[in-house]
């Protein structure tokens, strides 16, 4: 979804028209935009939070030449998902699923009885028999590659 697919959906939503959604939008972000450019953290709850953080000076590499480059230090805008928008993604698009979750009491998780497991007996003897037929087994293998006599390769003059 792009700005224009936005505004729309906004404007859908709340039956106005798309200019009157348009500005709303707009004034969402710019609103966002100015209070973390000054420093300030927005904190829309359930859908995620906006703040600024300070990055350190540092050295990095130049991609193409490989020669080390010097970064300022600056300021970057982070976001960070709330646990409404979590959730909701989790569950998938539609949001009557997550009004019927909510609506619904949590069921108590039924106890499980855990039988116990039956040994198996074994027997050293066969096993150790079937690991002594698995290594004739491969040394037939490897005999049968030492037999094989080499292809000559054919030259251009023959």
């Amino acid at each position: 979804m792009n700005r224009t697919e936005l505004v729309e959906a906004v404007a859908a939503r709340a039956g106005s028209d798309p200019a009157a959604a348009r500005r709303h939008v707009d004034a969402v972000f710019e609103a966002i935009m100015e209070s973390v450019a000054s420093g300030d953290r927005v904190l829309v709850t359930g859908f995620g939070t906006f703040d600024r953080v300070a990055r350190p000076a540092r050295t990095a590499r130049n991609p193409r030449t490989g020669l080390p480059v010097e970064v300022p230090a600056g300021d970057a805008p982070r976001f960070r998902i709330g646990q409404t928008f979590k959730n909701r993604v989790a569950r998938g698009a539609d949001p009557a699923v997550e009004e019927i979750a909510e609506q619904a009491p949590a069921e108590p998780a039924a106890e499980k009885t855990k039988k116990p497991k039956k040994k198996k007996k074994t027997d050293t003897k066969k096993s150790g028999a079937k690991k002594t037929d698995a290594k004739q087994a491969d040394a037939k293998k490897s005999d049968k590659k030492a037999k094989k006599p080499a292809k000559a390769k054919a030259g251009k003059g023959s």
